[in-house]
């Protein structure tokens, strides 16, 4: 494996390898080679899952101590990937589901120490690991029973399912997510975008094309940039003197809906509005300020849009940002509901403020309005005219009739979401 990854024509001339490195590879490699050499003669029998775990663990330690060796100055934004030190089925420490992880693949930075990560957290997981054993084995080993592979594969992915949206909850600065099913020495490599699920074919560490394919997904994942991994190069979050904060890096947008051309730099100690499910726009929201000082006051409100629609559903041109120029008369949101008001109390003045977000339903309206025969909204919160679907105009009614809704129920209640004039 270290002459694959080593074969590249560019590498430059590599020292001799120190002796105790010697050692602690051949160690790594002893690891993992009852997972990797199963099913031949001198491991006839896939070993048990926790001897799956640790055999994973040998192998990506051993993937990144022989990439550090090969590549001594990668270029900006390449990492390590490591897995969590402790053994296996866990609970991260920032988690309050019952859910525990087989494993957990975390990024570091590249000067980091090849070594595994104590006590992580889904706000640092990279990918969850989900292992499994086709051949089921009783307590003392007494009885063996092999059970439908597809079955086990597919419990498995439903189990990564779970773990991704926590991952979501807690990373605001993820566009997709990854995850990892291990089936006996078959690894199969999933990628969990917000509106479907990639996964690749199985890849069989047993043979050599199939440790081949996966040394190289590790190293890829490793040396690609932030935004392959799944992450959103312009917000990051920071750790330092000021605590926990994220920075937001964006263009201010004028009155008319058009965007500067400078990007500006916002602060936030946290999200207002996470991502906390699998699959969706995975809108989020920060309240932010301009200076790092001000972070416990913020004055600003920035959200992570959807992107520019070329045509939307009832075919005409769309862009959040130009809805939102417009928003104050000539267009139809159709998507009010509790989940996309937001209502702040300023910590100044105790003055409370409401803002509609989630334009992604709007449509622009003028002197010639169309039928809008498409169904749009939230269930609960629909309009007599969109739940029927009809060729009937819709106007701003269908929108103000939800709006007094939500006004009238929170009253009825005792609620507090809209009052002092929020819904204005």
């Amino acid at each position: 494996m270290e002459q694959a990854l080593s074969s590249s024509e560019s590498t430059p001339p590599r020292a001799p390898v120190a002796s105790d490195a010697t050692g602690k590879l051949n160690k790594l490699a002893a690891g993992f080679r009852k997972w990797t050499s199963a099913r031949t003669e001198d491991f006839p029998r896939m070993p048990v899952e926790k001897q799956m775990y640790s055999a994973f663990r040998d192998l990506v330690l051993f993937v990144m101590h022989c990439l550090k060796d090969i590549v001594p100055e990668p270029l900006e934004g390449c990492c390590l990937l490591l897995h969590y030190s402790e053994g296996s089925n866990f609970k991260p420490v920032d988690s309050n589901e019952s859910d525990k992880l087989d494993q957990v693949l975390v990024v570091r930075a590249w000067d980091s120490s090849v070594a595994g990560v104590a006590q992580p957290k889904h706000a640092d997981t990279f990918a969850a690991v989900e292992a499994k054993r086709v051949e089921k084995v009783s307590f003392d080993g007494s009885s063996r029973a092999v059970r439908d592979g597809g079955a086990v594969l597919q419990k498995a992915r439903q189990q990564l399912v779970r773990y991704n949206r926590l991952v979501y909850e807690h990373q605001h600065n993820r566009m997709f997510t990854w995850g990892l099913t291990v089936c006996d020495s078959f690894v199969r490599a999933c990628l969990f975008g917000p509106d479907r699920v990639l996964s690749s074919e199985d890849i069989d560490v047993a043979t050599p094309d199939g440790r081949r394919v996966f040394v190289g997904l590790l190293v890829n994942l490793c040396l690609c940039e932030e935004s392959r991994r799944g992450y959103i190069p312009t917000i990051q979050q920071h750790e330092d003197a000021y605590g926990r904060y994220w920075t937001i890096r964006c263009n201010r947008i004028s009155s008319s809906g058009e965007q500067e051309p400078e990007m500006a730099t916002f602060y936030s100690s946290g999200a207002a509005m996470a991502a906390d499910r699998n699959f969706g726009q995975h809108t989020r929201g920060f309240p932010t300020t301009e200076r790092l000082e001000d972070i416990d006051s913020p004055t600003l409100f920035a959200k992570v849009a959807w992107h520019y629609v070329e045509r939307g559903a009832a075919g005409e041109h769309r862009s959040e940002l130009q809805h939102l120029s417009r928003i104050r008369k000539d267009m139809l949101h159709r998507d009010i509901s509790t989940n996309n008001i937001l209502v702040v109390r300023s910590p100044l003045d105790g003055t409370v403020h409401g803002v509609l977000v989630n334009f992604d339903c709007a449509i622009s309206v003028g002197v010639d309005r169309k039928a809008r025969p498409e169904r749009n909204g939230t269930l609960p919160f629909m309009s007599v005219l969109n739940l029927e679907a009809n060729w009937r105009e819709r106007t701003e009614l269908d929108d103000w009739r939800i709006a007094y809704q939500l006004e009238v129920e929170a009253r009825a209640t005792g609620g507090s979401a809209f009052v002092d004039g929020a819904m204005a």
